[in-house]
């Protein structure tokens, strides 16, 4: 860079477009208002409702979307895809109560997603909230107080204390007749922008400066000319950045998988039962009720191997975490960022106001103090009395605060006569009595420089004073002198004596430290980003442990451009953005830019802060947290809002979020079992012995089990000391592998059921075999020996009379022998009734079996432990018992032979136990008719007994499922349950840098009563900060008269939001237009 003119006259072009943008801050008032085509008197009535509708009002673009359209978005995912065409295939075979069911579920998951997200909007609506809704403006020569949201570029509006800044504006001059020029005398604006910048102190502001639209004004009274409302603002691309924002919730990707995997499987087994059983078994379909039994049964597949209820459970297990998190300080406004907040591994956070109290303090410690015989107290006690407390001046505040006994002073002192700040002097005096001894005295604070040189033993002190104030600057922070002489002054007597250098500094929150630490502890990187000034920043990042490599943001700049010089040590400005503590003098274009470039790092990353110009990075974050008294747009942003003050809460929201996330990761585990389990068992089931199962059991298994899941959310859990991370590789693998097991476990359990006579020769228990021999065995017996029927197989059905009277048979002995049915034998019918009644009570036996395994798996894949000494939450354990004394209820008990084959007979005559007593629990005694496709109707019967060898079997199974856990995470190195050498990454974290970065004094000035520091950035920010993402750019165009003006195309403001992120280049080059600087892009 050259002077400082050629800096005015610098000229940034791309070739290929002809977009101007102008730097108001960077030209004079009346180039301004030259393009603004005002003057300092305002604009007319007519000229404003010209302009406003060129313009538009002075607010934010509001986007609006159809709450309906949003609600049937919930339904247009792979998993509600799946679950509708089970809905349909359900309505289609006339299957109304698993339709119910299906649909049922589906709208309660769509209801839950609505309510449970935040609105899009939400943010936006809170920036615009945060205008000023009134001000008072110059219109026809006269002031008007009008409505913020009716300003247009080149207002003129009168501002002053107490007012919150409604547009982007320029200053006048404080004297009004020469509104255009700055002067020896000027006060200067005091004007609150940490919500906007992150600075600590109220920045001043002096003709021809910018002030920007939501900051306060804290002292003085203006004019200021209007050059950008609504988007075109600093505030408006702040929200420009935030709209742009679209993150897709991770839990919503990693459900998309899980969902993904799952329908693979279901997609696969339901080609091969169609092929199967159509090819193979050659089963048939008729319209009507029941009447497809195979299609029917594919639904089995379907619906049981959908995690149906996945939505639900995690969402409602997010809610009830979210809610505990609630009355412990952290409000969750998205309930998926929970589920970040176990997985976050660096945690990017605002300084201003976020680990500091946004207020100016003393660090009393640390006074250096110059006259012999004086204390630290004593210092402070003469700092208490040179303040002015009748205003809010920040300094005069703080250093009267700082006295313990400053209330008592007023009874002894009296103050004589007062000399406030002005830019020239750069000092404050006061002069007192002592009222009880009669001594008058003077007081002097201001620029360390400025009493240094009115002490009368300046040489003598010279040195230590300038040290002191070095060393003060390295540590960030800001210099204080303080003198006094005796007398009133009128004797010509000014023999002042420096009293001491006082060190000011914004102190961290009392429990940032611990914050920190804890994080570090927990596996998370705490890195800092502030619009504050370098110096400041490292310093509060060495008290608070965090480190101190940080770099201005002008250096981040350099190195996202390629400058080899600016990375330094770094390969690229990934690693130097990963590897470095933080990031000063930063805009908040920067912080959205720094967070995003984490993310592409694949980390997941937290942000905190409090202010405007946080609100973009918060929504950019995977999680973004609003600490208590952040703004609106802070508020609005985030996903997680604290309301206790301090960090602490932060710390049990990391608790309480792994916590949730074990327990996330178990019903994954679980629910992906579940899978591969109903379709392996069901399938395989179907496809070898051509045997149905009732969906409607399926569907009412996932609803006790699955809502039994929602105990999970109370669950006993140890969190992670490390941040978590979704494994689906061994999500999936584990998942598989105990999902075939437990299938095995159900085919074992069928085929000792249904192929042997393992129970009743062991057990006082009718049977279940279905065997053709067995079968054939037992019908012939009962037939001859209780229906009295000599040859069962030549004897036709018609030869029963309590068949022949039925009307599918015609009415009547006579009428039946002219049926179909009349060369049915009596055996083949006992023979489909026994196979009918035995495998609607296997169905009861295998339902309450597939329960409680399934069930039961949650008690081992919830940690790596021994599951059986490992407790878990009494509600988990009350969720299994109650759902399993569900599912045991209605295997004991049955549905009475529902679904009731559409082809059937009634008053059955072969239908009893093998024991020949009836049948229990089956009033209807319908049963399906040999030779009809209704022999497959998977219909339910009690099986009595039989649940206690359900139990048992599930029992025996179980014992294995721990083994098989604990050979699954060695192989797969579970959560390092191999690896016991794994570096520990907290205890890398908890290193603290023991290398101390060499501070230079590059960016400061010489520090002044309005900048003890000396910050260059209060006065003038870093050039290339401005170049980048000047605050005060504004798109322009050109007339068909050749003259610019200030454009109102929306576009160029949000074009101008992007291209101000750091990725954009821009090539420089110098031009000849002084006092102006502008962008062609």
């Amino acid at each position: 860079m050259g002077g400082k003119d050629d800096q005015k006259g610098e000229v940034k072009l791309a070739v290929g477009t002809s977009t101007e943008e102008v730097n108001f801050e960077k030209i004079d008032l009346k180039e301004a208002l030259s393009i603004l085509n005002s003057t300092h008197h305002g604009l007319s009535s007519a000229e404003v409702t010209k302009r406003l509708a060129e313009y538009g009002p002075n607010k934010l673009p509001e986007s609006t979307r159809n709450p309906f359209l949003v609600f049937l978005g919930y339904m247009w995912n792979p998993l509600s895809w799946a679950m509708e065409a089970a809905a349909i295939i359900a309505i289609c075979l006339l299957d109304y109560a698993d339709f119910a069911l299906i649909v049922g579920l589906l709208i309660l998951n769509s209801v839950i997603s609505y309510v449970e997200e935040s609105n899009a909007d939400k943010a936006i609506k809170a920036l615009a909230g945060a205008l000023a809704p009134k001000c008072k403006a110059v219109r026809d020569g006269t002031v008007q107080t009008i409505d913020a949201v009716n300003l247009v570029p080149g207002d003129v509006i009168i501002m002053k204390f107490g007012d919150i800044v409604a547009a982007d504006v320029k200053l006048f001059s404080d004297d009004p007749q020469k509104p255009f020029e700055k002067h020896s005398e000027e006060v200067p604006m005091q004007i609150d922008q940490a919500a906007l910048t992150g600075e600590s102190l109220p920045a001043k502001k002096y003709t021809g400066d910018v002030a920007f639209s939501g900051s306060a004004i804290k002292a003085g009274e203006r004019h200021a000319v209007v050059y950008a409302t609504g988007i075109n603002t600093f505030f408006g691309r702040a929200a420009a950045l935030i709209s742009g924002t679209n993150n897709v919730a991770n839990l919503q990707v990693i459900m998309t998988k899980i969902g993904g995997m799952c329908l693979v499987t279901i997609g696969v087994w339901a080609i091969i039962e169609v092929i199967v059983q159509f090819a193979h078994y050659k089963h048939g379909c008729t319209k009507g009720e029941e009447g497809c039994p195979t299609l029917t049964n594919m639904l089995v597949v379907l619906v049981g191997g959908i995690p149906i209820a996945m939505p639900t459970v995690l969402s409602v297990t997010l809610a009830l975490g979210a809610a505990k998190l609630a009355r412990e300080g952290a409000i969750v406004a998205r309930m998926s960022a929970v589920e970040e907040m176990a997985s976050m591994d660096i945690l990017c956070s605002d300084k201003t106001g976020t680990l500091t109290l946004n207020k100016l303090s003393i660090e009393s410690s640390n006074i250096f103090v110059l006259e012999p015989g004086l204390t630290i107290d004593d210092v402070l006690k003469y700092g208490a009395l040179s303040a002015d407390i009748t205003g809010d001046e920040p300094i005069d505040v703080v250093l009267y605060n700082s006295y313990a006994q400053a209330s008592t002073l007023a009874n002894r002192y009296k103050k004589l006569k007062w000399v406030p700040f002005n830019p020239t002097d750069k000092f404050t005096a006061a002069t007192m009595l002592d009222q009880e001894t009669g001594r008058v005295f003077r007081l002097l604070k201001g620029s360390p420089q400025v009493v240094l040189n009115k002490s009368y033993n300046k040489d003598k002190l010279a040195e230590s004073v300038n040290g002191k104030m070095v060393e003060f600057a390295n540590r960030g922070f800001r210099s204080l002198g303080v003198a006094m002489a005796e007398g009133d002054g009128s004797d010509g007597k000014n023999e002042w004596h420096m009293l001491g250098l006082l060190p000011l500094f914004d102190p961290p929150r009392h429990d940032t430290k611990s914050t920190v630490e804890y994080c570090h502890t927990q596996g998370i990187e705490v890195k800092m980003i502030t619009g504050d000034h370098l110096l400041i920043g490292k310093e509060t990042a060495r008290m608070l442990g965090m480190g101190d490599t940080m770099f201005p943001s002008e250096v981040l700049i350099k190195a996202k451009n390629g400058d080899k010089a600016a990375l330094g040590e770094f390969s690229n400005v990934v690693e130097m953005v990963e590897k470095c503590n933080g990031f000063a003098e930063v805009f908040p274009e920067h912080k959205y830019e720094i967070v995003a470039i984490l993310q592409e790092a694949d980390h997941v990353v937290g942000m905190t802060g409090d202010g405007v110009n946080d609100a973009p990075a918060l929504k950019k974050a995977d999680v973004g947290i609003a600490v208590a008294g952040a703004t609106d747009a802070a508020r609005g942003a985030a996903d997680i809002v604290l309301t206790e003050a301090g960090l602490s809460a932060i710390k049990t929201a990391v608790l309480g979020a792994r916590k949730i996330f074990q327990r996330m990761t178990t019903y994954s585990k679980y629910t992906v079992a579940m899978t591969f389990r109903i379709c392996f068992t069901f399938g395989l089931l179907t496809v070898i012995y051509d045997w149905y199962f009732p969906t409607i059991l399926i569907v009412i298994m996932a609803v006790f089990n699955d809502g039994a899941m929602i105990a999970l959310a109370k669950d006993r859990v140890e969190p992670s000391r490390q941040p978590n991370a979704w494994n689906l590789k061994n999500i999936f693998l584990m998942g598989i592998v105990y999902g075939l097991y437990l299938a095995l476990s159900s085919w074992a359990l069928y085929q000792t059921a249904c192929k042997t006579s393992f129970f009743e020769d062991h057990l006082p228990i009718f049977s279940l075999d279905d065997r053709h021999v067995s079968l054939h065995s037992w019908c012939m017996d009962y037939i001859k020996e209780v229906k009295g029927i000599a040859d069962p197989l030549s004897t036709s059905v018609c030869e029963i009379p309590e068949y022949a009277k039925q009307d599918v048979f015609g009415g009547s002995k006579a009428a039946c022998y002219l049926t179909e049915h009349s060369e049915q034998n009596v055996h083949d019918q006992c023979m489909v009734e026994q196979r009918y009644v035995r495998g609607a009570m296997l169905r009861s036996l295998i339902y309450n079996h597939v329960s409680i395994s399934g069930q039961a798996l949650v008690l081992v894949v919830r940690n790596q432990g021994y599951s059986l000494t490992q407790v878990a939450g009494s509600l988990t354990y009350a969720a299994f018992i109650l759902a399993q004394i569900g599912s045991t209820v209605i295997s004991v008990f049955g549905f009475g032979g529902y679904v009731p084959p559409r082809h059937r007979l009634e008053e059955c005559q072969f239908c009893t136990y093998s024991d020949r007593t009836p049948i229990k629990f089956f009033p209807s005694k319908e049963v399906p008719i040999e030779g009809t496709e209704s022999r497959y109707t998977a219909s339910v019967l009690g099986c009595l007994g039989y649940v206690l060898v359900a139990w048992v079997w599930s029992a025996i199974w179980y014992t294995l499922l721990d083994p098989i856990k604990w050979a699954l995470c060695w192989i797969l190195n579970e959560d390092g349950f191999r690896d016991q050498t794994k570096v520990d990454r907290r205890q890398e974290l908890q290193r603290n840098s023991q290398e101390k970065n060499t501070v230079d004094l590059g960016g400061m000035t010489v520090p002044t009563i309005s900048n003890p520091l000396g910050r260059a950035s209060i006065q003038k920010p870093v050039a290339m900060v401005l170049d980048r993402a000047s605050a005060a750019l504004v798109p322009v165009h050109r007339t068909s008269e050749g003259l610019m003006r200030v454009s109102a195309d929306p576009n160029k403001a949000r074009d101008l939001a992007r291209r101000s992120r750091l990725h954009d280049s821009v090539q420089r080059t110098s031009g000849g237009h002084q006092g102006k600087e502008i962008t062609r892009a």
